[in-house]
C-alpha cells in the first residue's frame, strides 16, 4: 500500500508540474496577444544601425537598376546619453572621392527636435539638414537622412495598428501598420517586429496610391560586444527605381565613445 501511495503522489506531482508549465506557456501567449501596437513600439529600443554605444566599420554598397555596384567603406560611432539622447557619426573612409564626408545626427528623446549635420570636404564646411530634406535620399543611397541616421520617430509621428502576427526569416513577428500623423512621403508603413527581442526585422514603405515603394530587410542577427543584438546585413530596396543599398557590418567595438566625435567642430577635422 505504501508503494502504491508513493506512486500516486509521484504521479500527481508530475501532473502538477506539467499543468504549471502549460499555464506559464498560456499566460505568455495571452500576454503577447494582449499587447497593443503602441506597447510594442514602446519596447523597440532603436532603429539605428548599431545598438548601444561603440563603433563599427561598415561596407555600404549601392546597386543601380542594371545590377552595377559601388562599394564604400565607412566608420560608424554611436553613443546614448543618460537622458536618452542618441548620437551617431558616419564617416566615409573610401573611395577617395568621398573620403572625409561626415554625417552627424543627434536624436533627442520624447519627440524633441533632432539635428542632422552633413560635412563635405569639397565644400569645406558643414550644413544642417533642414526639416524638409529629412526624407530625401542620402549620398545616392536608398536611405533617407532620417533612416540612415536612425532619427525617424515612428512612435511620435505615426499612428499604429496591430495586424495579424506573421513570420519573417524564421522569426515569429508582430506586424504593425503605421500611418503618418503629418506630411510624409509614405501613406503607411508595415513593420515586422521580432517577438522575442522587439527588434524590427523587416519594414515595407507604401507611397501614393498605397503602392509599395521601398523595403528594408535585415539578416544575420547576433549579439555585439555590449550584448546588444545587431544585424550582419541590412538591405534597403527602392522597388520603383529598381535600386538597392546594402550595408554589411564588418567589425564592431563596444565601449564609450568620446563626446568630441559628436560635435560640429569634429566634422571639420581632416
Amino acid at each position: 500500500m505504501k508503494l502504491q501511495s508513493q506512486k500516486v503522489r509521484t504521479l500527481w506531482t508530475t501532473l502538477g508540474v506539467f499543468v504549471m508549465c502549460i499555464l506559464v506557456m498560456l499566460s505568455g501567449s495571452v500576454h503577447a496577444a494582449e499587447l497593443t501596437a503602441r506597447e510594442i513600439l514602446d519596447e523597440i529600443e532603436s532603429m539605428a544601425l548599431l545598438a548601444g554605444s561603440g563603433s563599427a566599420k561598415i561596407e555600404l554598397i549601392t546597386e543601380n537598376k542594371r545590377g552595377q555596384q559601388r562599394s564604400n567603406t565607412l566608420q560608424l560611432y554611436r553613443t546614448k546619453d543618460d537622458d536618452g539622447t542618441e548620437k551617431q557619426l558616419l564617416e566615409y573612409l573610401q573611395p577617395a572621392d568621398v573620403a572625409g564626408t561626415k554625417l552627424l545626427s543627434i536624436t533627442r528623446s520624447e519627440g524633441k527636435d533632432s539635428e542632422i549635420w552633413l560635412f563635405m570636404p569639397a565644400l569645406g564646411k558643414e550644413r544642417r539638414i533642414a526639416a524638409q530634406e529629412m526624407q530625401t535620399k542620402f549620398m545616392g543611397t536608398d536611405f533617407t537622412y532620417e533612416e540612415i541616421s536612425g532619427t525617424a520617430a515612428y512612435k511620435e509621428d505615426f499612428d499604429s495598428v496591430r495586424l495579424e502576427d506573421d513570420t519573417f526569416d524564421g522569426y515569429a513577428c508582430y506586424v504593425l501598420e503605421l500611418t503618418p500623423k503629418g506630411k510624409s512621403e509614405y501613406t503607411f508603413v508595415k513593420m515586422w517586429v521580432w517577438q522575442d527581442e522587439f527588434i524590427p526585422v523587416k519594414v515595407e514603405f507604401y507611397g501614393r496610391g498605397d503602392k509599395l515603394t521601398k523595403t528594408l530587410e535585415t539578416s544575420g542577427w547576433k549579439k555585439n560586444a555590449e550584448d546588444k543584438w545587431e544585424p550582419s546585413e541590412v538591405v534597403m530596396s527602392d522597388v520603383v527605381a529598381g535600386t538597392k543599398t546594402i550595408i554589411k557590418i564588418m567589425e564592431t567595438s563596444g565601449g564609450e565613445i568620446s563626446d568630441e566625435y559628436f560635435t560640429v567642430r569634429y566634422l571639420r577635422r581632416r
